[in-house]
């Protein structure tokens, strides 16, 4: 029997634990906090969303936004629950309400476009016309977010390979160099790691420190950029920037300190792939940060160096991984792809492969540092 644990008032939707999709989470936040605010709603929103409970959520994302002012001061913005609530919808194969695809269109024209573009690929299969529909309008939201995820997908959909065609090749090859970054003091299983590569690769690999790479900055890109660096919040976001400044100026491949290249045949294989950008995605397309490889001046790594810049200023609270980390990688191809596709410039040479060629290349090592909190690696 499904118990009924309605805090709301008679006028308003009973919620059961059935309504929360037996989520414990969500029901003990439901319990502490009921579900009587804009802010309550949605975090119970969240919490069945990151569990897949994307019906449910949806219902509490409609929620919040009845509850919500309707003010553009008043944050969630109102466009930002309806459109994520539709977007729950489609992923729950449950039918679009015309009138709040409207409704979302009052709030925003890109956003209400957003969510038909995805409905275009996912129930009509129609890659084309889901480029179309969502345009550029992943520059309503941050670096990082879902919808550049989803656009890569769709586009990687309908270009029909992850480098092998459709995507220009060339004959200059990326820097065979390999940089990593430790900030200070590296543990054990790192001081291996870096020997290895060291012994590996001699002179072709570069290791920075905190000191070294400020230094570097300091003497490449000047006093902004090195002072920038050392007033980052995190060790990681250090990491962040400092790649793709590095990469940007020398060309070359970056890896994370908690990777090894597999051998040296992996190592001399990336020295004859024909292209001047490599990208890899994550089995959810997210494009990996701790692994990639660029020659200089490379316009997609300028694109994302910006971004990370401008996010330092303009958001300094927003999650690193979509501030200066993989966010801003996915936001530079998203715009190289959208101004190929709609404005008919010409695309960068660029090539992405999936987890499964990331995984020929590099392997992931167990470290016993991320179980501290106070862990330093890039």
């Amino acid at each position: 029997m499904t118990q009924n644990i309605d805090h709301e008032s008679d006028n308003a939707p009973s919620i059961t634990a059935a309504t929360l999709a037996g989520d414990g989470q969500a029901l003990a936040y439901f319990e502490k906090h009921g579900a009587d605010t804009v802010e309550h709603s949605f975090a119970i929103a969240n919490i069945l969303h990151i569990h897949s409970n994307v019906k449910e959520a949806s219902f509490f994302y409609r929620r919040a936004l009845d509850l919500h002012s309707k003010s553009q001061t008043e944050y969630p913005l109102p466009q930002s629950l309806l459109q994520v609530r539709l977007l729950c919808l489609l992923k729950a194969s449950e039918a679009l309400p015309e009138e709040e695809i409207l409704e979302l269109e009052e709030y925003s024209f890109p956003q209400a476009n957003y969510i038909r573009g995805i409905r275009a690929a996912w129930r009509e299969n129609n890659f084309d016309e889901s480029l179309k529909l969502i345009g550029n309008c992943f520059e309503e939201f941050h670096s990082g977010e879902e919808i550049d995820r989803l656009y890569l997908e769709i586009a990687l959909r309908w270009i029909r390979s992850f480098g092998e065609d459709g995507f220009p090749k060339s004959q200059p090859q990326i820097p065979h160099h390999l940089y990593m970054y430790w900030d200070a003091n590296p543990p054990v299983e790192i001081s291996e790691n870096i020997e290895y590569h060291q012994n590996m690769l001699g002179d072709r690999f570069t290791i920075f420190t905190r000191e070294t790479a400020t230094k570097w900055l300091y003497d490449h890109y000047g006093k902004e950029a090195s002072d920038l660096f050392q007033q980052v919040r995190h060790p990681a976001e250090g990491a962040d920037l400092l790649r793709l400044h590095v990469i940007l100026a020398k060309g070359g491949w970056w890896i994370d300190a908690d990777l090894r290249i597999k051998s040296d045949a992996e190592w001399n294989a990336l020295a004859t792939i024909p292209t001047t950008c490599q990208l890899f995605t994550t089995d959810n397309y997210v494009l990996h940060n701790d692994f990639f490889g660029a020659t200089a001046s490379h316009p997609v790594i300028a694109n994302a160096l910006m971004t990370a810049w401008a996010n330092m200023f303009r958001h300094p609270g927003l999650y690193i991984a979509f501030k200066t980390g993989p966010g801003v990688l996915n936001r530079a191809v998203s715009r190289a792809l959208f101004q190929s596709l709609e404005l008919k410039a010409q695309l960068p040479v660029l090539r992405i492969d999936d987890q499964a060629r990331f995984n020929d290349f590099v392997e992931e090592y167990e470290v016993h540092y991320k179980g501290n909190a106070s862990w330093h690696s890039q």
